[in-house]
């Protein structure tokens, strides 16, 4: 008899314990279908702690058609991207993806259940760029990140886009990636982030980001 294919629904489900349980460890936080540059690609999971990790799955039964631009996007934004297939895909993925990903087999166990397998970990990115990194934020945010970085607000018409581009301008990737990966963290669905200045100006500061979330 032969295996059964693995499906993309419980390929999901494995990686989403398995990356719960890292989140756990290290205090960071599991997103999944995360829109990236301003929606126009998704992350199947993406684990945010000091870094942001991105997680692609392709089961026995997807294709590689759509990938080709989800690996250029992928590449600006993410410190690392591991790709995670059934093992009809696992050992031509060694090939076809870039050599910094990591790549992950799904293999199925006599009881049924999946176990994951590291075939290669993933390496530092070294093409990440920091206006699509700045793009992960609401306007909210990119308003207290700039406030913070400049002790002042930034202009009241700026779009949430400019914003960003102020953001990738002014910040080095490191500052950048701090402050990204720390308001991931603390974001819940409807909640605002508060902005504070070290200034007389906070309360109007807040009363402002109060009124920006884009």
């Amino acid at each position: 008899m032969s295996t059964p294919s693995i499906t993309e629904r419980e390929l999901r489900q494995a990686v989403r314990s398995r990356l719960l349980a890292d989140a756990a460890k290290s205090g960071g936080r599991l997103f999944e279908e995360l829109g990236i540059e301003g929606g126009e690609a998704r992350v199947d999971l993406a684990l945010v702690d000091t870094q942001l990790s991105a997680f692609e799955l392709k089961s026995d039964l997807d294709s590689f058609s759509r990938l080709h631009n989800q690996i250029h996007a992928y590449n600006r934004v993410f410190d690392r991207v591991t790709l995670v297939t059934g093992p009809v895909y696992s050992e031509a993925s060694l090939a076809l993806m870039p050599a910094w990903w990591g790549v992950w087999s799904a293999v199925r166990r006599t009881d049924g259940t999946l176990a994951l397998r590291v075939l290669r970990k993933p390496k530092a990115n070294p093409v990440q760029d920091r206006l699509s990194l700045a793009m992960l934020l609401w306007r909210a945010e990119c308003i207290e990140t700039l406030a913070s970085h400049r002790g002042e607000l930034p202009p009241k018409r700026a779009t949430k886009f400019e914003l960003q581009e102020m953001l990738a301008r002014e910040l080095s990737m490191r500052t950048l990636r701090e402050a990204v990966t720390s308001l991931l963290r603390k974001r819940q669905l409807g909640f605002l982030p508060s902005t504070s200045l070290a200034s007389d100006g906070a309360s109007d500061a807040v009363a402002f980001a109060l009124n920006c979330l884009a």
